[in-house]
C-alpha cells in the first residue's frame, strides 16, 4: 500500500484487520485504536496512526485517520481485504504429499505452494471482471514483497526492487474485489512465515520455479494496464518483470545446467523421441523449442515427468496453453518448470525420487505410449 505521503505501508503477512493494526504499529511508531468488546470478542471500530517524524508544536505525535493516509487504508476496505473464507484458505493447502520425497524446508514449501497460487491467478487472470484482475496484481506484489524479504543475499537486491517498482503498478482506480487475491496473499505469508530461504539446493530452485512464474504475472498485469491505458501503471509493471529475469538468471542457473546435462546424457533415440511428442502436442512452438539451448533440461524433464506416471505430451499442452508464453526469452525453460511442477518433480534435480532415474540411458527402458512414427531405436 502506498499512503499519500510516498510512503510505503507493506501488508504481507498480515491475516486480519486487528493484526493490521499492531503491525502499523511496529512500522510507524504509534497507533490508537478504537475498540468495541462483546463478552470474549473484540471487534476493531476504527484506528489513528502516527508516523514517526510528524508532531505537532508541543512535540506530540500528529494522529491520522487511516483513510486520510490513503483510500485502502480506510477500516471497511482493511476489513474487506481481510476477510478469508474457509474455502480459500483450504485453496492454498499444503501440496507437498508425497511421502518418497525428503522432508522439504518450510522455505520451499512455501515456495512451492506460492507457485501453485501464482499460476492458478495466471489461468485466471482477466476471467471474473476488472476488481477481481485488480486484487490479483495487488496480491501478486504481496508475494514480491515477501519474496524480496525471505530471498538469499544473491537476489535480495533484484527482488527490492521488482517489488518497489511494481508498487505503482498496483495502483488503479479500479475498486479490487480483495476475495479473489486471498489464496495469493496466503501464500505471501506462508512465505513471510517460512523464514529465509538458501540460494542453492531445492530452496535456490523452487525459487527460480516461483520467479518464472511471476515474471508472467508481471506481464499479464501490464497487458491489463495496456488495455485500458494505464501507461504508467503498465510501465511499472514491465519494468518489475525486467528485474524479475535479472534475478531468475541467477537462481535458475545451477539447477538448469544440472538438467541440461541429464538431458545430453539421455541416448539419441529417446531425445528424438521426446522431440516428436513435443512436436505432436506443440505443432506450432516446436522446432524453435528444440533449437533453444535449454531442450535438453526440457528433454530431462519429460523423462522424469513420464517416469512419476504422467503423460508429458498431455502435460506440454497445458502448460502451453496459456497467455503471454511467446513473450519468454526460452520457451523450453518456461515449459522445464511449468512441467516439474505439474508433476510435482522437485525443482533440484540433484537428487531424484527413490525409483526415479533421471534420464534413460543405454540400458534404460524406452517410453511407453507408442504413437505412429516413433523412432527406432
Amino acid at each position: 500500500m502506498d499512503t499519500a505521503g510516498g510512503r510505503r505501508v507493506p501488508a504481507v503477512g498480515v491475516g486480519h484487520p486487528a493484526e493490521f493494526v499492531v503491525d502499523r504499529a511496529d512500522r510507524a511508531g504509534a497507533v490508537r485504536s478504537r475498540v468495541h468488546r462483546l463478552d470474549q470478542f473484540a471487534n476493531l471500530l476504527g484506528y489513528n496512526v502516527a508516523l514517526p517524524d510528524d508532531r505537532n508544536q508541543a512535540g506530540e505525535p500528529v494522529y491520522y485517520a487511516g483513510s486520510t493516509l490513503a483510500a485502502d487504508l480506510s477500516l471497511p476496505r482493511i476489513r474487506e481485504r481481510f476477510t478469508t473464507t474457509p474455502a480459500e484458505a483450504h485453496h492454498t493447502a499444503n501440496h507437498e504429499t508425497d511421502g518418497n520425497r525428503h522432508k522439504p524446508s518450510a522455505a520451499t514449501t512455501a515456495r512451492r505452494s506460492a507457485t501453485h497460487a501464482a499460476w492458478a491467478a495466471l489461468r485466471t487472470f482477466d476471467q471474473d471482471g476488472d476488481g477481481a484482475t485488480a486484487a490479483r496484481i495487488t496480491a501478486t506484489g504481496e508475494i514480491l514483497d515477501a519474496l524480496a524479504m525471505t530471498s538469499a543475499t544473491d537476489t535480495r537486491q533484484q527482488l527490492r526492487e521488482a517489488a518497489w517498482v511494481f508498487e505503482r503498478a498496483r495502483l488503479s482506480h479500479t475498486r479490487a474485489e480483495h476475495r479473489h487475491g486471498q489464496a495469493l496473499r496466503l501464500a505471501a505469508r506462508e512465505l513471510l512465515y517460512s523464514g529465509p530461504a538458501r540460494g542453492r539446493g531445492e530452496d535456490g530452485a523452487t525459487t527460480a520455479m516461483l520467479i518464472d512464474t511471476l515474471c508472467f504475472l508481471m506481464l499479464a498485469a501490464a497487458h491489463w494496464h495496456d488495455q485500458r491505458r494505464h501507461a504508467q501503471q503498465a510501465e511499472a509493471a514491465r519494468q518489475a518483470a525486467a528485474r524479475l529475469r535479472t534475478a531468475y538468471a541467477t537462481t535458475a542457473e545451477a539447477p538448469l545446467a544440472l538438467l541440461q546435462e541429464q538431458g545430453r546424457q539421455i541416448i539419441r533415440p529417446v531425445r528424438d523421441w521426446y522431440a516428436l511428442q513435443v512436436h505432436v502436442a506443440l505443432p506450432d512452438l516446436a522446432d524453435s523449442v528444440i533449437a533453444e539451448p535449454g531442450w535438453p533440461a526440457l528433454v530431462a524433464t519429460m523423462a522424469q515427468t513420464e517416469q512419476a506416471g504422467h503423460d508429458p505430451r498431455t502435460l506440454l499442452a497445458e502448460a502451453a496453453d496459456l497467455r503471454e508464453l511467446d513473450s519468454a526469452s526460452s520457451v523450453s525453460d518456461v515449459l522445464t518448470w511449468r512441467l516439474r511442477r505439474m508433476a510435482d518433480l522437485p525443482a533440484d534435480a540433484t537428487h531424484p525420487r527413490h525409483g526415479q532415474s533421471s534420464s534413460y540411458t543405454s540400458t534404460a527402458q524406452t517410453p511407453r505410449q507408442p504413437v505412429p512414427s516413433r523412432p527406432r531405436r
